[in-house]
C-alpha cells in the first residue's frame, strides 16, 4: 500500500452532498412527506433503480403514502421491511380469526345435530313405535344439518387449504425480508448490520479460538465522485469492487458493504503480519484495476484504499471491536496514510479527537 500524496480537503466538501440535495428538491416538487423511509425510496430511485424511478413517476404529482409504500415493498427496501412484516401478521391473523369464526359455527352445527339424535334416541326409548314415526318427521331437518355440516367442513379445509397456501407467501416474503435486512442491494455483499451480528456471535462463540482480524477499508475517491454523476453510475464499479474483496479472502471468512464507500472484512485465524499483508495485496489490485464508470472507465490508480485493522485480542466486546478499526481508519485517513493497525498511538490519538470534540 502506498501513501497518499495530500490529504482529503475536509473543509471542501458541501453541507448537503448533491444526491441528498436532489431527494430534496423532488419531495418538494412532487410534495412527498420527508420520512427517512421515503429518503430511501427516493434514493433508490436516483441510484440507479430504473423501476423503482419509473413507478414513482407514474404516480404523478403529490403520490399518496400507501402507495410510495407499495412500491417500496414490491422492490424489498430494507427501511420498508417492518411494514411488511407488520402487513403479514395483520394478514395471518384476519385469516385465522375467520377459520376460527368458521370452526365454531361448525361446532355449533355438530352440536345441534348430536342434541337432536340424542332427543330421538330418548323418544325411541319411551316410546319405539312413536319414536320412530317422530323420526320420519325429523329426517328432513337432521338431513339440512348434516348437509350444513359437511359444507362448513368443506369450507373450513378450502379456507385452511388457502391459509396454508397465504403462510408459505408470506414465509417466503419475510425471508426476501430478511435477506434485505441483512444485505447490500447493489452488490449482495453482508451489510453492516449483518456485520454487527456476525461480530456478536464471534464474541459468544470464537473469541477465545484464535486470533481475528477486522479490517474496514475506505475507497478513496468514489462517493464523490458517484455523488456529482448521473444516478446508478457506480454501481459496475462497486460490483467490480466486491468481486475483488471476495476473491481475496477464505470461503470462511465475512465480507460486507457498510457504507457507501467502506468495505469490511472478517480473517478468522490470521495475526497481524498476515492481515497486513491482505490489506496491502487487496490495496494493490484496486489500484492496479481500471474500472466502469458510464461509456468509459476509471484509470488504473484513480481508486485506492485506505485501511484500519484491528485484532480481536485487543477488544472484549463487539463493539469495541468495530470501534478500534474504525478509529485506525479515521488515523490513517487524517495523516494521509495507506494503513494503520489499532495501537496506543490510535487509541490516544482517538481520545484527545473525542476531548475537543466535547470540550466544543
Amino acid at each position: 500500500m502506498t501513501s497518499k500524496a495530500t490529504p482529503a480537503l475536509k473543509d471542501a466538501q458541501p453541507a448537503v452532498s448533491p444526491i441528498m440535495a436532489r431527494i430534496a428538491h423532488v419531495m418538494a416538487n412532487l410534495g412527498i412527506a420527508p420520512l427517512p423511509r421515503n429518503y430511501e425510496l427516493l434514493f433508490e430511485a436516483l441510484n440507479g433503480n430504473a423501476g423503482v424511478a419509473r413507478e414513482i413517476a407514474a404516480l404523478g404529482k403529490t403520490p399518496d403514502q400507501a402507495s410510495l409504500d407499495a412500491i417500496a415493498l414490491r422492490h424489498s427496501l430494507p427501511s420498508h421491511n417492518v411494514l411488511a412484516a407488520g402487513q403479514a401478521a395483520g394478514e395471518a391473523v384476519l385469516l385465522l380469526t375467520e377459520i376460527s369464526r368458521a370452526a365454531e359455527e361448525n361446532h355449533r352445527q355438530r352440536a345441534a345435530a348430536v342434541q337432536e339424535l340424542e332427543e330421538i334416541a330418548a323418544r325411541m326409548d319411551r316410546n319405539p313405535v312413536l319414536g320412530l314415526s317422530d323420526f320420519a318427521s325429523d329426517t328432513v331437518r337432521l338431513l339440512s344439518l348434516v348437509r350444513d355440516i359437511l359444507g362448513s367442513d368443506r369450507a373450513t379445509s378450502a379456507r385452511i387449504d388457502d391459509l396454508q397456501a397465504h403462510l408459505d407467501g408470506l414465509r417466503s416474503g419475510l425471508s426476501v425480508t430478511r435477506e434485505a435486512l441483512t444485505h447490500d442491494p447493489v452488490t449482495g455483499l453482508a451489510n453492516h448490520a449483518a456485520l454487527l451480528g456476525r461480530l456478536k456471535t464471534f464474541f459468544k462463540q470464537e473469541a477465545s479460538g484464535g486470533t481475528t482480524a477486522l479490517l474496514l477499508f475506505r475507497v478513496e475517491q468514489l462517493k464523490a465522485f458517484a455523488e456529482t454523476h448521473p444516478a446508478g453510475a457506480a454501481q459496475k464499479t462497486l460490483k467490480r469492487l466486491a468481486a475483488i474483496f471476495r476473491r481475496s479472502v477464505k470461503k470462511a471468512d465475512f465480507v460486507a458493504r457498510t457504507g457507501p464507500d467502506l468495505f469490511c472484512l472478517l480473517l478468522c485465524d490470521v495475526d497481524r503480519e498476515i492481515a497486513v499483508t491482505i490489506a496491502r495485496r487487496i490495496a494493490a489490485r484496486v489500484a492496479e484495476k481500471p474500472f466502469p464508470f458510464l461509456d468509459r472507465e476509471l484509470p488504473a490508480g484513480f481508486l485506492t484504499l485506505t485501511a484500519g485493522i484491528s485484532m480481536s485480542d485487543s477488544a472484549q466486546s463487539p463493539t469495541m471491536f468495530y470501534e478500534h478499526a474504525d478509529q485506525a481508519l479515521a488515523y490513517a485517513a487524517e495523516t494521509s496514510i495507506a494503513l494503520r493497525i489499532y495501537s496506543a498511538e490510535v487509541s490516544e490519538r482517538a481520545g484527545r479527537t473525542y476531548r475537543a470534540g466535547g470540550a466544543g
